[in-house]
């Protein structure tokens, strides 16, 4: 049964893997595969031996004490008696009756269903309402218990039913009766288990990606196969009855001490030994195990030979191709498994790290040292098994934004860049998530890797949305004013422009090979594959708001990692598991079904995978040269500040922009660096880290080489986010102050960090001196980044071209200005083509000159009345815009330019019962302070706050004739006339 289970697997397993790798890989790895393949599959037949011989000895251990009549049977396990009249027929088995074992084999099933199903969500309440751990473990414990003892009433009950059940079906199913024939309860099972996950398939979208097919598969295989062996040598003699158990206990007892001595010289001869006493063992059990064309002494012999060459070949250098032993990782969980079984044999000293198959641990007896250590300086060890004593001596390097890379760091690295989507700092174990009154530890793994990292704890996102950040991430620019984008249809990102330089681009300029993994359908053709050799989105191609896919981006990371041991690669890989929709993984964590519940388990499953990412990275000949850097485009509400939870993009407070950035540089002491940072950093850090030369690009970022080998922070720093969804707003932030500017309504908002981290109280009403420090750094990021001029790379400037008006107005304007006439209102009109009627909606457009610079910054609200009765007031019945700044606070009075002529737009909704033929147009101008300005020409009655602009014509049932113009009683100027 071992032996056809084996080579089923082996068989089926190499082209499944084969199939299913993430790229193409030569054909030498894929000789060395198959070779891998088959010494694994060695292994798995170790396993199933022992496993086997145990279970069969067992059950016939424990059935001779029910029935001592089993002791007498022939063969190693007694299935269970025939019941119920069953006769041989020949060659059809039986007929009739059913096995005394099926039944019970049901309700043993059932049973155990019921009692893990009751035990599971036991534990998860117990997990979620007690603290004290050993308070919820001593609850757990008693409930199994009392479970357990009910369970035998239940599966009493259980076999009886299916004992019943077995006995009236077996005169009308015969030998397909599923409850009494052990071939018909295996097809019964197998077609419970596939109706289960078809059911799971359809029902649970989101369980698709983590439905483990490939080992349900596998596992079918295995057992098919042994199903195959066992109906091969059915009639035959037993093995107990041929007499070499003895032999086959041997033979596995050899090859799992095979599997555990180490890659060293001396075990090499201590293989050598084994080899000769399974040389002699194996033939004695040519006849009882092998396939009947090996059960001759001399096939015997050959066979075994054979395997002891295979196994060496394999353990000492097939197996350690990097790209064969990847293939099997990446794309066969069975195949990883038995990796790991050979790791965890061979790990003598229990740090994670075998001698075989490639992965040499330097030193196999102290759990101290390995790849994956960390090198204490000066003390002549080599804890991480790099071939060197790392030296405080090697970090000599000037600090501050003129720092450079210490000479032991310059070399020519290899760099993996990890962005996670949707992830707030807060929620991070190294966060302080684990310590909060949650006690969620979300990220052990991340955790790890900041324990030996440079971790930056105050990084802000450029924005608050993938849309707006990932490609401000890759390219140290900000979106909204300063990369050059191409239009595209609602939902859908705007195109990076090949103009733009991206990381990629700069990689290439020192001959590194480039790769990026996307996750999400936006990366099918966002235009980020500018520079890329690789660009795969497979995973993410079809639209799948409940995708997992985080173990899909690692295998595919490792699969492209381990192709390009030999070249000087870069990576870009991006999960987007943490992204709603919210998907549970209780395999992972079982907090509970609210969404913010949800969103911690996908980051706990998110952790986990790249963690087994990381795991494999250490394993790798190339990790002493890979930088390695972790970091998140935005984070996401979970209701605070009146945003609606799982929602991001549209505001720029702490829970949307506070992310995790990560560097990981070999031998660099970890530091834990404060200060405002963002994570447009990278794209500069990295370019000074790879010595590439960028002197004719510019960033917004800057590099961080001078925190990352001093690990000092820059207190004084001010970093910058922008959000245009769904109005425009901007932040200055700093280690201590944040003001968070609203283009459209004028509106500031300043916040003490120290004081009010997660910014409840807005304190720029008080006016503190705090204020106009951070006023004056917003104002001149934005003269230099949202108010520049370049048609090209400023999404701002292109919407100003609106703005900017050429034309006379179509309807002029007399004697109205604001800001002390600095600002003269030259007109309205209607938009080419509008026409204005009752119950309809359209853009009203006013014309601004600019005379004279000002300081001031106004809002401007307008409305429309019908000009059925100019000279009196304007009614309750006027239709009104929304008060905001030009362009949406886009291109604000204060930087209007001398002798410019603007063009802003207001939409007006003209309501359904308006008659005539005009109507009249005002404009209200408030300042900073809200106060409104008077108008300098002509008013309606009563309101000289209302600038009269002029009337429009209007599509409206015809009314009276207007009456003559009169002059308002109040002193005001005298309504407008039709033109």
């Amino acid at each position: 049964m071992s032996t056809a289970g084996a080579i089923a697997f082996a068989a089926v397993e190499y082209v499944v893997t084969l199939s299913a790798y993430a790229g193409s890989s030569a054909f030498a790895s894929k000789l060395r595969l198959c070779a891998l393949t088959a010494t694994l599959s060695l292994v798995l037949w170790l396993l199933l031996t022992a496993v086997l011989i145990i279970t069969l000895l067992a059950a016939r251990i424990v059935r001779a004490q029910i029935d001592p009549e089993t002791e007498r049977a022939p063969g190693w396990f007694a299935l269970g008696s025939l019941e119920g009249g069953a006769r041989p027929i020949a060659g059809r088995g039986y007929i009739g009756g059913f096995r005394a074992g099926v039944p019970q084999l049901w309700a043993a099933l059932a049973t155990a269903t019921i009692a893990g199903g009751i035990i599971q969500r036991g534990s998860a309440w117990a997990i979620a309402t007690f603290k004290e751990p050993q308070l919820t473990a001593g609850v757990i414990a008693a409930a199994s218990i009392s479970v357990m003892v009910i369970c035998v009433v239940v599966h009493r009950v259980a076999r009886i039913a299916a004992t019943g059940a077995a006995r009236a079906l077996a005169p009308v199913l015969g030998v397909f009766n599923p409850l009494g024939r052990w071939r018909a309860a295996g097809v019964a099972m197998i077609g419970l288990v596939a109706g289960a996950l078809v059911a799971c398939w359809f029902a649970l979208p989101q369980s698709r990606s983590v439905l483990p097919l490939r080992m349900i598969a596998s596992g079918g295989v295995i057992a098919l196969g042994m199903g195959i062996g066992a109906q091969v040598h059915a009639g035959e003699r037993s093995l107990v009855e041929r007499g070499p158990l003895l032999d086959v206990i041997v033979l596995v007892v050899i090859g799992v001490v095979w599997i555990v001595l180490p890659g060293a010289t001396w075990a090499l001869v201590a293989r050598g030994v084994l080899g000769g006493v399974a040389l002699v063992v194996a033939p004695r059990l040519g006849g009882a195990v092998w396939p009947r064309p090996l059960r001759t002494k001399k096939r015997g012999l050959a066979w075994a030979g054979g395997t002891l060459a295979l196994t060496t070949l394999t353990f000492a250098w097939w197996g350690a191709d990097l790209e064969a032993k990847y293939v099997a990782i990446t794309a066969s969980p069975a195949l990883e498994h038995l990796i790991g079984v050979v790791r965890f044999a061979n790990d003598l000293d229990r740090d994670g790290y075998g001698t075989v198959l490639g992965e040499a641990d330097c030193a196999p007896f102290d759990k101290s040292i390995n790849r994956g250590a960390t090198d204490i300086p000066d003390d002549g060890i080599d804890q991480n098994c790099d071939g060197r004593d790392f030296s405080l001596k090697d970090l000599a390097a000037a600090s501050g934004p003129t720092a450079t890379v210490p000479p032991a760091f310059q070399r020519p690295w290899n760099v993996l860049l990890i962005t996670i989507d949707t992830v707030r700092y807060d929620r991070t174990t190294f966060g302080g998530y684990a310590a909060s009154e949650k006690h969620r530890d979300t990220t052990p793994n991340l955790q790890q890797l900041v324990n030996h990292s440079t971790s930056f704890t105050f990084t802000n996102a450029p924005s608050a949305g993938t849309m707006a950040s990932i490609p401000a991430i890759i390219m140290s620019k900000y979106f909204h004013s300063g990369i050059a984008l191409g239009d595209a249809p609602p939902g859908v990102p705007p195109k990076i422009l090949p103009e733009n330089t991206t990381l990629p681009e700069i990689m290439k300029r020192n001959n590194y090979v480039t790769g990026v993994i996307g996750s999400h359908e936006w990366w099918n053709d966002w235009g980020l594959d500018q520079g890329v050799d690789e660009y795969d989105n497979s995973i993410g191609k079809k639209p799948d708001p409940f995708i997992v896919a985080a173990d899909k981006v690692t295998d595919h990371a490792l699969a492209y990692v381990t192709r390009h041991q030999k070249d000087k690669w870069f990576l870009w890989a991006h999960y987007i598991d943490p992204h709603g929709r919210y998907v549970a993984h209780p395999q992972v964590a079982d907090w509970g079904n609210a969404e913010t519940d949800l969103y911690d388990s996908e980051i706990k499953w998110t952790d986990q995978e790249l963690g087994r990412l990381l795991d494999e990275m250490k394993r790798l000949p190339s990790n002493d040269n890979t930088l390695i850097i972790i970091t998140s485009d935005h984070g996401d509400s979970m209701a605070e500040h009146g945003i609606p939870l799982g929602t991001h993009g549209t505001a720029l407070y702490r829970e949307l922009l506070h992310v995790p950035m990560i560097f990981y540089i070999p031998n660099n002491p970890p530091h834990l660096i404060g200060g405002a940072v963002s994570n447009l950093d990278i794209v500069p850090t990295i370019a000074q880290l790879c010595a590439i030369d960028t002197h004719d690009l510019s960033f917004e970022g800057r590099s961080l080489v001078g925190e990352l080998f001093t690990g000092k922070a820059d207190p004084d720093r001010i970093v910058f986010s922008e959000t245009n969804a769904p109005n425009r707003q901007r932040a200055a932030i700093s280690e201590r102050w944040k003001l968070i500017y609203r283009l459209a309504s004028n509106v500031e908002e300043l916040y003490d960090l120290k004081a009010d981290p997660w910014e409840h109280n807005n304190l720029a009403p008080k006016n503190p001196p705090e204020l106009a420090m951070m006023k004056r750094a917003l104002q001149g990021w934005l003269d230099r980044v949202l108010y520049a001029r370049d048609p090209l790379f400023n999404q701002q400037f292109r919407q100003m071209k609106d703005v900017l008006a050429t034309e006379p107005p179509p309807v002029a304007t007399k004697d109205q200005t604001i800001a002390d006439g600095s600002i003269r209102i030259t007109g309205i009109g209607a938009p080419p083509g509008v026409t204005y009627k009752p119950g309809g909606k359209a853009d009203v457009l006013v014309y601004f000159q600019t005379t004279a610079a000002t300081t001031l910054n106004y809002r401007f609200e307008l409305m429309a009345w019908p000009a059925t009765d100019p000279a009196g007031p304007i009614g309750i019945s006027a239709a009104h815009s929304n008060l905001r700044a030009t362009a949406d606070g886009g291109y604000s009075t204060n930087r209007w330019k001398v002798g410019e002529q603007v063009r802003d737009r207001f939409e007006l909704t003209f309501p359904a019962e308006w008659k005539g033929q005009q109507i009249v147009i005002g404009l209200i101008s408030s300042d900073t302070t809200g106060a409104r300005s008077n108008a300098t020409g002509l008013s309606p009655q009563g309101d000289r706050s209302v600038a009269i602009l002029g009337t429009l014509p209007f599509d409206g049932p015809p009314d009276a004739p207007l009456p003559p113009p009169t002059t308002p009683p109040d002193g005001g100027s005298p309504p407008a006339k039709s033109p």
